[in-house]
């Protein structure tokens, strides 16, 4: 987390185990913040998340925190990857309009920054945290 904003960073999909940490990562936040906003860096659309790993996240953030918007990082140029993507963040998402797909975490950063009135660099320092903090 930085600043308002929610970092999920998945190289690869997340295992339940993991989804249900961030999901209640995300609820106990509700204790701090009314609101916030959401980044989720995708290395592969494929596999989507099982249904159970999108049910277990899609709870974390209808429990928490209201959810303003939504900014996707997809590492793939393909047009199936984006629409996988957009499935997969109306189940999690639901009633969320703000939601916006990037192939670039520079862009995606930028945006939400102006949304969560947070630094683009603290949501990038954070990204990178998650990023080095990865087993090899």
């Amino acid at each position: 987390m930085r600043g308002r904003v929610f970092i999920l960073y998945h190289p690869v999909t997340p295992t339940l185990e993991r989804a249900l940490e961030e999901a209640e990562a995300y609820l106990e936040l509700r204790h701090h913040f009314e609101s916030m906003s959401v980044f989720i860096w995708l290395g592969q659309p494929f596999p989507p998340p099982a249904p159970e790993i999108r049910a277990a996240l899609a709870a974390g953030f209808a429990g928490g925190p209201k959810v303003d918007a939504v900014g996707w990082v997809v590492d793939s140029d393909h047009s199936l990857g984006a629409s996988v993507v957009h499935s997969v963040s109306t189940q999690m998402f639901p009633g969320v309009s703000c939601v916006q797909l990037f192939r670039e975490p520079f862009e995606a950063a930028h945006w939400l920054s102006v949304v969560a009135k947070t630094e683009a660099e603290l949501i990038l320092d954070g990204l990178d945290t998650l990023d080095r903090a990865q087993p090899a």
